[in-house]
């Protein structure tokens, strides 16, 4: 019997009571990617990729492969503003000031933590941890914001903008 803990909505996955849980070897695997450095890197560039199509210097570390993302993230970003007309300021994300912000950043908001539940669930029942992540760290999601990251150029940020550019007027 499959038990699961959600919040609001059903978008937030805390817990599962069953899934790939009768072996370890997707966690054993996952731990012994990301415990050595050159591995664990190997699989950043692989996630960098599969979001980019773009092969990345060798040489490059980890927080310069970050600085390559977030400039690629910012270009998606304007790129939808300038196809949706959707004024783009920034992200902007705080969660006690969820009202404060403007709909383009609530819409993103809202679509990112649809799809951070989806992985959540997708990685449990696949039998991974959602704390050992590979770009993210630190966090008790940090496999899960990696997950994400391959879909959010594709999904969650045009589903965003071209919600809230139906639903404003200009």
């Amino acid at each position: 019997c499959l038990v699961l803990w959600t919040g609001e909505e059903g978008v937030r996955l805390y817990a599962q009571g069953l899934g790939e849980t009768r072996s370890a070897r997707n966690l054993l695997r996952q731990a012994q990617l990301w415990a050595k450095p050159s591995t664990r890197l190997a699989v950043v560039m692989r996630m960098y990729r599969m979001r980019f199509q773009e092969t990345l210097d060798p040489e490059l570390n980890l927080r310069q492969i970050r600085g390559k993302e977030g400039i690629r993230v910012r270009e998606t970003y304007a790129a939808a503003s300038r196809e949706t007309g959707v004024a783009w300021q920034g992200r902007s994300y705080r969660r006690e000031g969820w009202a404060a912000a403007d709909p383009i950043n609530r819409a993103l908001s809202a679509a990112n933590s649809c799809l951070y539940g989806v992985c959540h669930a997708a990685i449990l029942s696949a039998g991974y941890s959602p704390a050992l992540g590979f770009i993210h760290t630190g966090k008790m999601l940090s496999f899960v914001y990696d997950v994400a990251d391959l879909y959010k150029a594709d999904i969650t940020i045009p589903a965003a903008f071209r919600a809230t550019a139906e639903g404003t007027e200009a």
